[in-house]
């Protein structure tokens, strides 16, 4: 499946296309440069954009951080994952891990797009990182068999895994003085 059938899938028809992400046999390497690579760079190429047509001049060293971070983001979530998952009763599965932490942030990297509209943008991408909540507490749910009782759990774990590894990435840049907005 290609990227642009993948997202659109994911924003539109998320259990049925978690459902085929589960069954496809991927390696990381395949869906890191097919998928993670290209959707990671939209928000900050957009946000370059949109900096641009601001009358300003981007910092494109931050904006490449950023890129950075959500990459690196996608592989360490792609490990913690599954040590969550086997917490609550799933099946040792990484590559459920990877799957679910190379798809899940789709909704805040096409809602990155907004981006460039510098007066609304940020708003709208927020609507997106909200909709990637919504992928991750999914996607656990469907990637990692678990009890049914425990399914809820582990896709609220996903969801706080999720936030709070891209926030101490993030804060973790800023206390290096790597980003400095």
């Amino acid at each position: 499946m290609n990227t642009i059938a993948r997202a659109k899938g994911l924003l539109v028809e998320p259990g049925k296309t978690w459902d085929g992400i589960a069954a496809e046999p991927m390696t990381l390497g395949g869906v890191f440069m097919g998928y993670v690579l290209p959707m990671a760079a939209i928000p900050s190429i957009a946000n370059a954009i949109g900096i641009y047509l601001g009358g300003n001049s981007p910092n494109l060293s931050q904006i490449f951080v950023s890129y950075l971070i959500a990459l690196v983001g996608v592989l360490i979530t792609g490990k913690v994952m599954p040590v969550l998952a086997v917490r609550l009763g799933a099946a040792p599965d990484g590559n459920a891990g990877m799957k679910l932490a190379a798809f899940a942030p789709t909704g805040s990297w096409v809602g990155g797009l907004a981006l460039i509209v510098p007066s609304i943008g940020g708003l709208l991408a927020l609507v997106g990182a909200f909709y990637t909540l919504y992928l991750f507490y999914d996607g656990a749910q469907r990637l990692f068999p678990v009890p049914p009782e425990r399914a809820r759990v582990l896709g609220l774990a996903a969801v706080v895994a999720s936030f709070l590894i891209g926030m101490l990435l993030v804060l973790g840049s800023r206390a290096l003085g790597i980003i400095t907005t």
